[in-house]
């Protein structure tokens, strides 16, 4: 790793995106550029061997980059619109997360110079769209996933890490942010954790970002409810889930991408349903076939227990989806980017 790399990376405050960069960092080199003090201040703390930039603005941050004679800038979502008058620099996009929604798969990333998809089942997607028509999407694995296929996150020792007894089983509730198009299992499913709690099970929620962002009062009400419980851990401005997927034995989620990275350990899942399965796009919950959908708040430990009890159930599903969600799960996407990269320049 070298910070003298012609490469850069750029995410703004949104510091859910900083692992989908920070890992292909590690092995390409070169410089994380961010206009948030907040990003900037856990790429600090979070990753202290990477070369991070804060510059207020963007046209500092371009300044900067021209200074540095950067030749590639990686983005982990649309943001190529700040930089794309950079004269000889090209662009690459690594999503932030593996997602089963539209957003995804957007006209906008024929607009990078290459693109990197994580498995067959996106490139598929891709395909359908035409958006692999320039050439321009690459299929390389999931790089923020490297660590677990190279199997360096044990689940004991995270839990013994978050001061969580790993004899007990844990569930890890990740709900996705209040969207306009109403994917998340917060406002509907939250206070069903505060009822009934079993006394020897661990439970983790991590929040998207975006959730005390915009909805501070309702997280607030909810962290002090949940932290009277023993055995709770509560996460709301945490860039890296990783960590805690690893320390789960269940994950119960809803229409986020955390679901299809949970797949990297091929454990259980319980989905969350807000609405009536008919008003569902289906490819939007294509991932649902891989555990039991809960759509009364009123059966979730009961659901819980019960996958506990039957971890197998689902898992032909999951093997399945596992595989075509992930492109050679070896830990070596961050690799295949780099050389991806490194070709762009040559």
């Amino acid at each position: 790793m070298s910070h003298d790399s012609p490469i850069a990376y750029f995410i703004n405050f949104s510091i859910h995106e900083i692992p989908s960069v920070a890992y292909i960092a590690y092995e390409a080199g070169g410089t994380l550029y961010t206009n948030s003090e907040i990003t900037f201040r856990f790429i600090k703390t979070d990753h202290p061997s990477l070369s991070v930039q804060y510059h207020a603005r963007i046209s500092a941050i371009k300044e900067h980059m021209l200074q540095s004679h950067v030749q590639v800038i990686v983005y982990p979502d649309y943001h190529l619109r700040y930089f794309k008058d950079l004269a000889g620099v090209k662009h690459v996009q690594v999503f932030h997360g593996i997602s089963d929604k539209k957003y995804d798969y957007q006209n906008e990333v024929l607009e990078y110079d290459l693109f990197f998809i994580p498995g067959k089942e996106a490139y598929n997607r891709y395909e359908q769209r035409g958006l692999l028509k320039r050439g321009t999407g690459v299929l390389i694995g999931c790089p923020k996933m490297d660590r677990v296929f190279r199997g360096e996150l044990q689940r004991d020792e995270m839990l013994r890490k978050l001061g969580l007894d790993p004899s007990n089983k844990t569930v890890l509730y990740a709900p996705t942010w209040v969207d306009k198009e109403t994917n998340s299992s917060w406002k509907k499913f939250r206070c069903a954790f505060l009822h009934e709690k079993p006394e020897n099970i661990n439970i983790i929620v991590k929040l998207h970002p975006n959730l005390t962002r915009y909805r501070k009062d309702e997280v607030d009400i909810f962290r002090s409810e949940l932290l009277r419980f023993e055995n709770t851990r509560f996460f709301d401005l945490l860039p890296d889930i990783v960590p805690l997927m690893a320390a789960s034995d269940v994950l119960i989620g809803d229409v986020s991408s955390v679901t299809r990275e949970y797949l990297a350990f091929q454990r259980p899942f319980i989905f969350l349903s807000n609405k009536p399965s008919w008003i569902w796009n289906r490819k939007k919950i294509s991932l649902w076939e891989c555990g039991k959908v809960v759509r009364k708040p009123a059966n979730i430990w009961s659901t819980v227990m019960e996958t506990l009890l039957h971890p197998d159930k689902y898992m032909n599903s999951i093997h399945d989806r596992f595989i075509r969600t992930f492109f050679k799960p070896d830990g070596n996407a961050s690799k295949r980017a780099t050389n991806a990269m490194l070709s762009l320049i040559e």
